[in-house]
């Protein structure tokens, strides 16, 4: 079992690319149609680019849930799936830890997509951060992240999270990453191994998990473009 911990360390040391990429602006242009409103097709929602340069047309908004808080809801736009999934995760996570304090969910995308401030990513409907889980619930906790260690981060909770989340790995439009401290992913597969998690289960959660700096008080995930989205990079 305890080559679960070498792999995820190993892989968590490689420079992944798909995290960090440029963050120029796109200019936007003004289009004029002379259709009438019945003959104009209803857009279909699309995530158009790549994460670190995209745009999203015709998103969907997360919306605040039981037990979930959006730190800033007017920036938790993503693509139909990306929302969905997000929310069927935090929704089964939090169905099973019945006593679980509130779970903070932080940045999606802004409503037209595009470069968004504090992120290097964030552009095009497919990655949001979601908070940690803790043993006491900390202070400012959820309207802020929290830095996590050891021995304040509820191993288990954070496990069923991160494990609810890849699972939806081999979908369309499923899980492609997700961003973590590399201590706190130490933490996290000890705890699975010591609870006697199986193998196959630890392998899905390390198949997807990363390690990028100053990701100690949140993980990032990001979803796959899907096969609809043509655009998508």
């Amino acid at each position: 079992m305890r080559i679960f911990a070498v792999v995820v360390i190993a892989v968590s040391l490689l420079s992944t690319a798909a995290f960090a990429g440029t963050t120029a602006k796109k200019k936007r242009v003004a289009v004029t149609s002379s259709a009438k409103p019945s003959e104009i097709k209803k857009k279909r929602d699309r995530s158009i680019g790549a994460p670190w340069s995209g745009r999203l047309q015709a998103p969907v908004q997360l919306k605040e849930g039981k037990r979930y808080h959006l730190r800033r809801p007017w920036r938790t736009y993503a693509t139909r799936t990306t929302v969905e999934l997000v929310r069927q995760a935090i929704v089964d996570t939090l169905d099973d830890l019945p006593k679980a304090h509130v779970l903070a969910v932080g940045d999606l995308s802004q409503e037209s997509g595009g470069w968004i401030t504090e992120h290097a990513s964030h552009q095009s409907g497919r990655d949001v951060d979601i908070g940690l889980f803790y043993k006491k619930q900390p202070k400012g906790y959820p309207g802020s992240f929290v830095k996590a260690t050891k021995t304040t981060l509820d191993a288990a909770a954070t496990w069923r999270l991160v494990s609810n989340l890849a699972k939806t790995r081999h979908e369309d439009g499923g899980v492609q990453f997700i961003f973590l401290d590399q201590q706190l992913q130490g933490v996290l597969l000890t705890w699975a191994e010591t609870a006697g998690v199986s193998d196959k289960r630890i392998a899905n959660v390390v198949a997807v998990m990363r390690h990028v700096p100053h990701h100690n008080d949140h993980i990032h995930v990001r979803f796959k473009c899907r096969e609809r989205d043509s655009s998508c990079r």
